[in-house]
């Protein structure tokens, strides 16, 4: 790898990382989710800092190319992160279902009182 490779791998990272930190400082993003983005970019940091240690990673794992174990490692990240975004598509459908059932429970609670206002009100006439 090319030292110019290098820093520009480095330096997009950090700014990944900076723009990472920014919105979770702006609750734009839980910490719990951007946590596994940053370990990302650590490990893509710590690897554009040290390219030699791909080729030692990917020997301790049995594979004979480098380039084999990033695509199988990015295959792992993507299931991964696509299971936990469906836990979370799961928690957030619990809850919007709840809702909705709790918005029909007082909508049918107000629509009693108001209509039993009115029967009282026009009965005493």
């Amino acid at each position: 790898m090319s030292i110019k490779l290098q820093i520009l791998i480095i330096v997009v990272i950090i700014l990944a990382m900076l723009y990472i930190v920014n919105h979770v400082r702006k609750k734009s993003i839980d910490f719990k989710y951007a946590l596994l983005w940053l370990f990302v970019c650590i490990c893509v940091l710590v690897l554009a800092i040290f390219p030699k240690l791909l080729n030692v990673v990917a020997k301790a794992f049995g594979i004979a190319s480098p380039v084999n174990m990033l695509f199988f490692f990015g295959f792992c990240l993507s299931i991964v992160i696509i299971f936990t975004l469906s836990i979370a598509l799961s928690n957030l459908t619990d809850k919007v279902k709840k809702m909705a059932q709790e918005i029909a429970i007082i909508r049918k609670d107000m629509y009693e009182r108001y209509n039993g206002n009115n029967r009282e009100n026009s009965g005493g006439n």
